[in-house]
């Protein structure tokens, strides 16, 4: 056995027995943000007398060897920059550290308010666009550490622009509360909500239909009691469900056509609703033209009604059969039909032969809007191929007229009176096609009436006296963002002084229809494609802007901007909002004139 000496064993045994006391301070880290008045650390060495922090005396954990502060008094924090000292004092001296905390209990302050190209003209907080720029500020003593819009996170708010963020949230139909959220690094947090309506049916999104008919077979039977409010073609079977001669069936049998829930509508105080749930083709054949309660002949509605069907490529009412037009909307009565089609109805010869008469597919003295729908294929023997408004309101969106004709004016719609120009609107609309015998082939105006058009398609339409629209007696249009695309003589009159006002943006392949504007192109061939389905699961025929065209990118360039969707319910991707959600809004607002973007690969639903 080696001995060690005495005198080396007395010289390291005090050494481990009296090292020094150290302390550290472990929370909050040196010049980091806080909005707690707590100090925590911990410390090595003997064991401490007492901790000081700040002249408060700590909480001393000797086992762990740790401690802990509440701040009071005069020792707490304040708002700002703060010095923070804690000193160990042991039995063999002191140690002290010393660290710097931003201290802020204060929530950052955030603003919000939410901006779209095209707020609508009824209420500026509503919106047809599918999603929305969200812009404001989120301003607070510390840096803002994260900024969410409706959850999603992105770039912070820029400190050096006065907190100011940039940002886009996507919108679901009805209303939406956008929450936009800011937390410091301090830990605390601020929020602020903006509430915004996104619009996609018609006119009014307050709708609120008192009874909903759900139309379950396709063929064209009248309902069997119109002294009840119930949708059943079945005489022997309405009666006494528990009939034993109509045993139940899985599934039950079907009993409610559209004529009978459109009759069954008509019978039934307020607002009604009709499903077209199966889609597929319709054929009315219930001839009787002249009839008025939807009995035999054309559907009359005479209550304020909507139809929603399964889409304009799957849900298609026909008319070829039914020796009449369509539909009939009485005064007094709005209809709105929703992603479906109508096809193939006849305007009967007025009697009177001073009577313009008209409306192959639809007339209309009440109103009428329509969203995702197409007209093709109606005539009628007076004005109005497609649609023969009276004094009526329409508001066309996202649709598609061709193929229509009329044996006086107004290939595809014709219009007396209304001389408020919000009552016929026309937006992302189609117009290929369509003739009439004298005048504007797609569109005739007259008696006072007035439109405003924007994003609209014209094209192969054909008459005596403008190929596209006149404007008679008073009739007036405001045109934006839109293609005049038929032959050169394409309104009538030529040049009828405020006939045909430019709110820019248009491109016409004449020079008869427009007061031109610095962004308007006249004299220029909008390279149209031929007129086919331009979407990949089908629906109503458009027209696709070839390259070079000189509509790409002129949209959006005057006074009024470009819808949000293009006729496809594809959003429009040279705008902002097109990017993905949450992301920063930079690039300029510029579309494409016409009722299609310039169509690169088949968009899916």
């Amino acid at each position: 056995m080696r001995w060690i000496p005495c005198a080396l064993l007395l010289l390291i045994y005090p050494a481990i027995a009296s090292a020094a006391a150290t302390i550290a301070i472990t929370f909050p880290v040196d010049n980091d943000y806080t909005n707690s008045q707590v100090v925590n650390g911990s410390f090595t060495g003997t064991t401490p007398a007492t901790v000081d922090v700040n002249g408060v005396n700590a909480t001393v954990n000797q086992a762990a060897m740790t401690f802990s502060a509440t701040l009071t008094g005069a020792a707490l924090l304040v708002e700002g920059s703060n010095t923070i000292t804690a000193t160990l004092t042991a039995v063999d001296g002191t140690d002290a550290k010393t660290i710097h905390a931003t201290f802020d209990e204060t929530d950052p302050a955030v603003t919000i308010a939410g901006v779209t190209p095209a707020p609508t003209d009824v209420n500026p907080n509503a919106t047809y666009f599918k999603s929305v720029r969200v812009i404001g500020t989120a301003m607070d003593l510390n840096p803002i550490d994260s900024l969410t819009v409706r959850g999603v996170s992105g770039a912070l708010p820029d400190p050096n622009n006065g907190g100011a963020y940039d940002r886009r949230a996507e919108l679901n139909p009805g209303v939406n509360t956008i929450t936009v959220r800011a937390i410091d690094a301090a830990g605390n947090a601020g929020s602020a909500e903006y509430v915004l309506t996104r619009r996609i049916v018609c006119q009014d999104p307050t709708y609120d239909p008192s009874a909903t008919y759900t139309v379950d077979r396709n063929d064209d039977l009248p309902d069997a009691d119109l002294s009840d409010d119930v949708c059943d073609v079945r005489k022997d079977l309405r009666p006494d469900p528990t009939d034993p001669n109509d045993p139940p069936f899985t599934p039950p049998r079907k009993k409610c056509s559209l004529r009978a829930a459109i009759q069954t509508a008509n019978h039934h105080d307020g607002d009604d609703r009709i499903l077209l749930s199966s889609g597929g083709l319709i054929r009315l054949n219930h001839q009787g033209a002249g009839e008025d309660a939807a009995l035999t002949g054309d559907l009359d509605v005479t209550q304020n009604l909507r139809i929603f069907g399964n889409g304009r490529d799957t849900t298609l009412i026909d008319g070829s059969k039914l020796g009449d037009r369509v539909f009939d909307v009485r005064d007094g009565a709005e209809l709105q039909l929703l992603h479906l089609a109508l096809q193939g109805g006849h305007a009967p010869q007025p009697a009177d032969p001073n009577d313009a008469g008209g409306g192959g597919c639809l007339r209309v003295s009440g109103g009428l809007h329509a969203n995702s729908a197409a007209f093709l294929s109606c005539r009628s023997e007076g004005s109005g191929g497609a649609i023969a408004l009276d004094e009526a309101k329409l508001t066309l969106r996202n649709s598609t007229l061709a193929l229509n004709s009329a044996g006086r004016r107004g290939g595809a719609i014709s219009a007396l009176g209304s001389a408020d120009p919000n009552d016929l609107v026309l937006s992302n609309v189609t117009l290929s096609r369509n003739k009439a015998k004298l005048a504007g082939g797609a569109l005739d105006l007259g008696a006072g009436a007035t439109a405003k058009l924007n994003n609209c398609t014209f094209a192969n339409n054909g008459a005596k006296a403008g190929a596209s629209l006149s404007t008679t007696d008073d009739g007036q249009l405001e045109i934006s963002n839109s293609i005049l695309g038929d032959q050169q003589l394409a309104c009538d009159p030529p040049n009828s002084a405020g006939a045909v006002i430019s709110m820019g943006g248009n491109v016409e392949r004449g020079d008869s229809c427009l007061q031109p504007l610095a962004t308007d192109q006249q004299n220029k061939d909008p390279l149209l494609d031929k007129l086919a389905t331009n979407k990949a699961s089908g629906g109503p025929p458009t027209h696709a802007l070839k390259v070079g065209s000189p509509a790409i990118d002129l949209g959006g360039t005057g006074a009024v901007a470009c819808e949000p969707l293009d006729a496809r319910d594809t959003e429009r991707r040279d705008w902002p909002r097109a990017l993905p959600d949450g992301s920063s809004t930079s690039s300029p607002p510029f579309c494409d004139a016409g009722a299609l973007e310039l169509l690169g690969p088949v968009p899916a639903d």
